[in-house]
């Protein structure tokens, strides 16, 4: 399974990423700008707005959270995205995880609105991937 990451500090170039990416996937883009879904979809997906990148690029398989902290990279993918943001709170942090996905989709939303918070987007968007999961 391909992940791909999004620069957002840097350029791709030696040293900004960890080996093992598919070059050819690999992409540059000076100056700075907004990822090309935020641009096109009539719903820009909300991990992605508001940000400004400077490539991306892709590996065969996805990378460790070390990794893309290390590298300050931003998942492209919006689940790890929001798994990514609850690794930051470090392992003592786990009852934070477990207490915002007890909260109803509605409840998220509302406090999405209201606050503009990573942490509540990320608890949303594991919510709503929780809940397509279960209606299979």
């Amino acid at each position: 399974m391909k992940a791909a990451y999004l620069y957002r500090n840097r350029p791709p170039s030696i040293g900004c990423q960890p080996d093992g990416y598919i070059p050819e996937e690999t992409k540059a883009w000076m100056p700075a700008r907004l990822h090309p879904d935020v641009i096109t979809a009539d719903v820009p997906p909300r991990h992605l707005a508001g940000f400004r990148f400077l490539g991306r690029v892709v590996y065969p398989d996805p990378l460790t959270p070390e990794q893309v902290w290390q590298y300050e990279l931003h998942p492209e993918d919006p689940i790890e995205w929001a798994e990514y943001v609850f690794w930051r709170e470090g392992e003592d942090a786990a009852w934070l995880r477990e207490d915002y996905l007890k909260q109803s989709v509605e409840v998220l939303q509302q406090a999405l609105d209201d606050w503009h918070a990573p942490k509540v987007l990320a608890a949303l968007i594991l919510k709503q991937a929780q809940a397509q999961e279960e209606g299979k």
